[in-house]
């Protein structure tokens, strides 16, 4: 039988925290509670264990409430057991499990809704989700350990990452997905009825770096991946990928290929070359698809250079970016109309 547990009290926010160290304390000022089990042997053993964090409401940056409707947690145990936590409409989970590593796979039938009244009422808002599935911690003893689930939206006043846990600025790659060529499962998308798509690839930053290389090029180095749960009492640092095709006719690149590249890695290399041209190249990585495109010029808008010489965090626009795709399905090349999408300040 599932529990039903309610919201102790309402959570209100008049901001978004921006860190982990909020993220720490959003999770003591809630009220705990403790997860309803559905199935399996459980997780209470004698001797010491640690506790598991997991958010499951989050104020947004306009005074919004988000919550996590419909979950149910698998959570496997070091010693192999597996028990289900039922986390439908409560501010979060904390569960007692032994130290070692643990597993956390949040089921199909979620949902996300967002309240605008102080938690008063809740509507469904469309979400991907852009971490790892299962997610694994290292449960250590006597500490909270906190594991995470990050969530993507489009909404009507642009994206917004939602992570249970912490909450970020989103980035974007996005533009046209023009095919030149395909073997394999892939080969119909070479057919002029299918090569013209339009992609997106939603992510949480996780680091930026500056490197000058000894030709005098400077380069800003972007990189995003999803780490999904702690492996200590400091919650991850977050990294939410998700990618999105659209208008495709035959739907695998939509489907299976999407599905692959969520909770990947992203990587791109923004360089401003000694001869003053300025050029893009990176890579989209998932399970098994790997998407890299080489180095190409920005040559419709391109970012503005600051004063230490390096390219400015802004939106540039590329016309034609050669990019390769190789998965199980087959390999696919052509080349990008890429722009990158950064949040407003």
């Amino acid at each position: 039988m599932i529990c039903d547990e309610s919201i102790g009290s309402r959570v209100r926010a008049s901001r978004a925290w921006r860190s982990w160290i909020a993220a720490a304390a959003l999770a003591a000022a809630l009220p705990l509670a403790q997860g309803c089990a559905t199935s399996g042997g459980g997780a209470t053993a004698d001797g010491p264990t640690g506790e598991l964090v997991l958010g499951l409401t989050q104020p947004g940056p306009h005074g919004e409430i988000y919550r996590l409707s419909n979950a149910l947690f698998d959570v496997t145990t070091a010693d192999g057991s597996t028990t289900t936590f039922d986390g439908s409409n409560v501010p979060q989970l904390v569960l007692s499990l032994p130290p070692g590593i643990a597993s956390v796979l949040l089921e199909p039938g979620w949902t996300l809704q967002k309240s605008t009244d102080g938690g008063g009422t809740f509507q469904p808002v469309s979400a991907l989700l852009g971490s790892v599935n299962p997610s694994g911690v290292r449960i250590l003893a006597n500490q909270p350990v906190f594991a995470t689930f990050e969530f993507l939206l489009d909404e009507t006043n642009g994206l917004l990452q939602i992570s249970l846990g912490v909450v970020t600025q989103p980035r974007e790659l996005a533009g046209g997905f023009i095919v030149q060529s395909a073997d394999g499962a892939l080969a119909d998308y070479q057919l002029a009825a299918n090569r013209n798509m339009d992609f997106a690839v939603f992510f949480a930053l996780t680091s930026m770096e500056s490197v000058t290389l000894d030709d005098g090029t400077k380069q800003r180095v972007y990189t995003a991946f999803s780490q999904g749960g702690s492996f200590g009492p400091i919650p991850p640092v977050p990294g939410a990928v998700a990618a999105a095709f659209y208008n495709d006719h035959l739907g695998t690149l939509a489907g299976p290929i999407a599905a692959d590249l969520a909770a990947g890695s992203v990587s791109f290399t923004v360089a401003v070359h000694p001869d003053a041209t300025i050029t893009v190249s990176g890579s989209v990585v998932g399970g098994s698809t790997d998407i890299e495109f080489a180095p190409a010029p920005i040559d419709v808008v391109p970012p503005t250079i600051g004063a230490d010489g390096f390219p400015d965090d802004v939106f540039f626009y590329a016309q034609q970016v050669p990019f390769t795709m190789t998965s199980t399905d087959g390999t696919v090349t052509g080349f990008l109309r890429l722009r990158n999408i950064v949040p407003s300040p």
